[in-house]
């Protein structure tokens, strides 16, 4: 009888839980917090297509693809890293690799490049930060993975990979042939003396031994009887942040707040301080260049000494990346990457240019009010999360059309390495006379390699239109070669029109050809608008103090 009891007992029991079980879907739903809604939805969603699709699915590939899809929406930073791809990306960034020199990024769905690496083949051959980058061979990049595209560009030195090019301002798409090279970027890729005593610095990369390597360049340019010194991040991505801290001590008092991140969580939000004394004197006058391929420890390290009113920042705006990744580990051969926080310089400002996550965004609590509100040390404004912004602005020299296809086709070096051959005793620095512009085009004609402009192509191709037996066509013939006659005319306007630049190409190979990388950036130095006018504004004292105390006017400039 007390068995029998226990036994009814237990099924009442179990049919009252049955009862709760089946009550509780309703109120649950009700009371369910969105992210367990989203998180039930994927579940279903996942569990409903490994059963019922029409072919059987791998699960392992369903929900990679699943977390990359989920990691598309949020921003170009945050990835799903396989260890064997891991393992490849950190060779490229520490060591050498064959490929092209190009550090990529991603804006929405277009694969872009943020900047080409100095001397590399998409340097010399006129890739620019910013071009987008709408094909790989005959691989579409839209939606493409920047681990993949990256894959795709790399390769065996020597072999070629055609990349096609959307650039802003151009109607047509840009079809780039280029030569894998073995691509080693050193971190500085020239330090030395310019004109007026003025000491130049370019810093390219941040890795590891960045910050060790700027404090070298420092102490020895330090011996030196400097006016004034220039630190060049153009076309620099960023990298480390330690290296970029490292870097901002040697100009900054100890104990200065440097950075600062914020996230969500309270393992995101840190603060980080100057802990060292500076070696740069306070009085030397410094500027630091930058511009739109400036990204990330560049854009940090140029803000903060903007904001301490230590440097005057010249060239043009930087690329806005101000996001801060950190990786987890997921699975033995899997790990994540995720943006977890944002970078804010001293003075309270964002980096951070461009909007994240804009298509799934419930709230950002960090968002950043970007009129104005902070300010530098010596009150100077500045609005936020528009990148850091010049105090002095100066672009580039534009390349020509007919530039950018001697360019695209290596004449200069090809010329430079002939050149150099017939001229074995020539040493550095290189400095040309005009007359070697004629002897430039006369090479050029010889090969049959002279960019040729679109009235000659058109002439050219009008000969072969017309029928040779036809009774006008010794008139058409004739008219043709006074065309012809013309067209190499424009040719000879097109190279004085071009005579600064082809003289500045050619020295520039020489250079590279006779003492490599460091040689090839110094002589580009002597007609970098943005250089030189830099040396111009360090030497007097007054202008410095007027723009860093905030009370020049740009027309002052």
């Amino acid at each position: 009888m007390a068995d029998l009891t226990l036994t009814m007992l237990n099924k009442l029991k179990l049919f009252l839980g049955l009862v709760l079980l089946l009550a509780v879907p309703l109120s649950y739903a009700q009371n369910i917090s969105p992210d367990k809604q989203g998180q039930a939805a994927i579940e279903e969603a996942y569990q409903a297509i490994l059963e019922r699709y029409v072919a059987e699915i791998d699960p392992r590939k369903l929900s990679d693809a699943a977390i990359e899809g989920m990691l598309r929406e949020l921003d170009p930073y945050s990835e799903y890293i396989y260890d064997g791809e891991s393992n490849r990306i950190d060779d490229i960034t520490t060591g050498e690799y064959g490929g092209v020199g190009i550090h990529l990024g991603r804006m929405n769905d277009t694969l872009i490049a943020v900047s080409p690496m100095d001397g590399t083949p998409a340097f010399l051959q006129g890739i620019l930060a910013g071009d987008r980058i709408i094909r790989i061979d005959s691989v579409w990049t839209k939606g493409l993975r920047i681990a993949d595209a990256a894959k795709l560009m790399r390769g065996p030195v020597g072999k070629p990979v055609t990349l096609s090019i959307k650039r802003a301002g151009d109607q047509d798409i840009l079809e780039f042939e280029l030569i894998r090279e073995m691509i080693k970027v050193p971190d500085i890729s020239y330090s030395g003396l310019l004109r007026d005593n003025v000491g130049y610095i370019r810093l390219a990369n941040f890795t590891k031994y960045s910050g060790e390597d700027l404090e070298r360049a420092v102490r020895k340019l330090n011996k030196l009887n400097l006016i004034g010194l220039i630190l060049d991040v153009r076309g620099n991505p960023g990298g480390l942040l330690n290296a970029s801290l490292m870097s901002a001590d040697l100009f900054i008092d100890k104990g200065e707040l440097l950075l600062e991140t914020r996230g969500r969580v309270t393992q995101s939000k840190r603060q980080y301080y100057s802990r060292r004394n500076p070696i740069v004197r306070r009085e030397l006058p410094v500027a630091i260049l930058v511009d739109g391929g400036s990204a990330s420890a560049s854009e940090i390290l140029s803000g903060i000494l903007q904001d301490y009113d230590r440097a005057i920042v010249i060239g043009e705006p930087t690329y806005g990346k101000g996001l801060v990744q950190t990786i987890t580990r997921l699975g033995p051969e899997t790990r994540l990457k995720l943006t977890t926080a944002k970078y804010y310089l001293p003075s309270g400002r964002l980096i951070q240019k461009r909007p994240i996550a804009e298509a799934v965004l419930y709230e950002d609590l960090l968002e950043s009010d970007a009129s104005g509100g902070f300010y530098s040390e010596n009150n100077r404004e500045f609005d936020s999360g528009i990148g850091v912004q010049p105090d002095l602005e100066i672009e580039p020299l534009a390349l020509s059309d007919f530039e950018r296809g001697i360019w695209r086709k290596r004449l200069f070096y090809k010329y430079a390495l002939d050149y150099k051959t017939k001229n074995p005793e020539l040493m550095l620095p290189i400095s040309l006379e005009d007359a070697q512009i004629d002897s430039f085009y006369q090479w050029m004609v010889s090969i049959d390699a002279f960019p040729t402009s679109s009235m000659k192509e058109w002439i050219d191709n009008g000969r072969d239109l017309v029928d040779s037996s036809a009774v006008s066509f010794q008139k058409l013939d004739e008219l043709r070669h006074q065309l012809l006659a013309l067209a190499l005319e424009q040719q000879e306007e097109i190279l004085a029109a071009n005579r600064i630049q082809i003289i500045n190409g050619l020295e520039i190979e020489l250079a590279n050809v006779i003492g490599g990388t460091g040689a090839r950036v110094a002589a580009s130095l002597k007609y970098d608008p943005v250089v030189q006018q830099s040396i111009d504004l360090l030497n007097s004292r007054e202008e410095v103090l007027e723009i860093l105390a905030g009370t020049a006017k740009p027309s002052d400039y």
